[in-house]
């Protein structure tokens, strides 16, 4: 025999609470999740899925969404994502890229600035921070550290085992593995490295498609 209506209406009743139950649970979670994230930056714009993983904590990203502190920053395929920091610096991450924020801290007794490169690529222009001279800001990445000395430049891990890195523009950024240091201090100029043991290769300035190839990776579509 059928179910009647007036049968329906408490299972409907208890169906709309519990999802209402559900609801107020997940803005709760944010809401905790939010006020506890001691904020770096914001998003400045988002095409496709992106991610902001700390902890268990798994949170999508969007226009305006916040940075915090110890965030791990996940792109998807096609997507990128441009992170305004405190300092005015701003961060361009391409598609199917891992960039954590292991360190940022403002001031000569904030600890400086450091970032991970576990896949992908971005682009990187410099705020204020890297006015302070006694404040590092760097990026470590599987195969060597990118010091930054006060640039616009741009790095991938595209390939599995080589990193390339690209200076666009300003001071320069030094890479540095366990064989030695180098500096790329003419815009235009980058390397490959293929060894964390070796010393970073000389710098050599790119061709006007193979840097059009790098910058690709990280623009916005139109």
């Amino acid at each position: 025999m059928p179910d009647s209506p007036s049968r329906r209406a408490p299972f409907r009743a208890g169906l709309a609470a519990a999802l209402a139950g559900l609801l107020l649970c997940a803005a709760f979670s944010l809401g905790a999740y939010a006020a506890d994230v001691e904020s770096i930056g914001h998003v400045s714009r988002a095409q496709g899925l992106s991610f902001a993983v700390r902890g268990a904590n798994l949170r999508a990203l969007e226009r305006n969404s916040l940075v915090g502190r110890d965030d791990v920053l996940k792109t998807g395929p096609g997507s990128r994502l441009e992170i305004v920091l405190l300092d005015e610096t701003r961060l361009a991450l391409g598609a199917d890229t891992v960039f954590g924020v292991e360190r940022y801290g403002l001031g000569r007794r904030g600890g400086g600035v450091l970032f991970k490169l576990d896949k992908g690529s971005f682009r990187l222009v410099t705020g204020g921070m890297e006015a302070t001279r006694e404040v590092a800001f760097e990026v470590a990445t599987p195969l060597g550290v990118v010091g930054v000395l006060g640039a616009d430049f741009w790095a991938g891990l595209l390939l599995e085992g080589e990193l390339d890195v690209l200076l666009v523009s300003g001071k320069g950024v030094s890479v540095v593995t366990d064989g030695g240091r180098t500096e790329i201090t003419r815009p235009m100029e980058g390397l490959s490295l293929s060894s964390r043991a070796a010393p970073p290769p000389a710098p050599s300035m790119w061709s006007p498609d193979r840097r059009e190839r790098a910058l690709r990776t990280v623009a916005f579509g139109k």
